[in-house]
């Protein structure tokens, strides 16, 4: 074989090597989250079918992990507003809705993939009168200051391509004396770039203005954590979407609900529903 064929698979090896690599760490092991928001959108909706079987492990303690703390927590607010931003599958609306009757409360949804909010919608069909699914592509939240009782974000602020925006947008739409309800990528994860020891990550919580930090074994690859919000305004309770959610063009809060799409009387923008009546909230721009 001449030197030349020799450098030829030398090269053709180093660009398999390199794309393998690529497709390993930024695609599989990040989720996409250095790629830009529309192909990290791809990314889950390709992965939705099978989502919940690589949750399995945390999933059988959601009701004992998640929906009866979050109850306890929440004892004093009876029918609690909850944002949870990146629901996924809708996994803890499942968990709290399971406890009905004590819990009373309503959920809004977000997440950028519209194939996991088209399982969450499946999943929680019984339930669809207390829960909106929004799905929404990128932060700023679309909400005023103040508008949640509490506000979860969980298995998500490691995929995001930094922590800083989401959680100061938590603590902003949530009351003062709110839940804040996420969690913390352990060691195990393996995603070294973005995991922060349970110190570091407490802090961090209390640099946003958190307070009364607790970080709880959860699962292999995540810790539970809760916080809240200094302060003790009146719970938000019940309350309909159409009085909190903002218009991405003109920023009012001024709708016409109709059967398949919702209507900004402000400015005339238009966001549709889809089939499962999930709000595409997004306006069509490029990057």
């Amino acid at each position: 074989m001449s030197v030349e064929a020799v450098l030829v698979i030398f090269f053709v090896l180093l660009v398999l090597a390199a794309a393998y690599y690529f497709v390993d760490r930024e695609i599989y092991f990040y989720e996409g989250m250095r790629l830009g928001p529309r192909l990290q959108r791809w990314l889950y909706d390709r992965w939705a079918a099978d989502y919940d079987k690589g949750k399995q492990a945390s999933q059988a303690q959601d009701e004992s992990m998640l929906a009866q703390p979050i109850l306890e927590k929440l004892a004093e607010m009876p029918e609690p507003l909850i944002l949870d931003l990146a629901t996924g599958t809708g996994r803890l609306e499942l968990a709290l809705f399971h406890l009905q009757p004590r819990f009373q409360g309503k959920i809004v949804a977000l997440d950028i993939s519209p194939k996991m909010l088209e399982i969450a919608s499946q999943k929680l069909s019984p339930f669809r009168e207390n829960i909106r699914l929004i799905q929404y592509l990128r932060l700023p939240l679309p909400f005023p200051d103040e508008s949640f009782d509490a506000v979860c974000c969980l298995e998500a602020l490691e995929v995001m391509p930094a922590m800083d925006e989401p959680l100061s947008e938590l603590y902003r739409v949530l009351r003062p004396g709110g839940l804040l309800v996420t969690s913390r990528g352990t060691e195990a994860s393996g995603r070294k770039a973005k995991i922060r020891s349970a110190e570091n990550f407490s802090e961090l919580l209390r640099r946003f203005g958190f307070e009364q930090v607790e970080i709880t074994a959860w699962w292999k690859y995540f810790d539970r954590v809760f916080a809240k919000k200094p302060g003790n305004a009146s719970p938000v309770g019940q309350h309909n979407l159409f009085g909190l959610l903002r218009c991405k063009v003109c920023d009012k809060i001024e709708w016409q609900e109709n059967p398949k799409e919702v209507l900004c009387r402000s400015c005339g923008t238009k966001y549709a529903y889809s089939d499962e009546k999930i709000l595409i909230f997004e306006i069509d721009r490029k990057e």
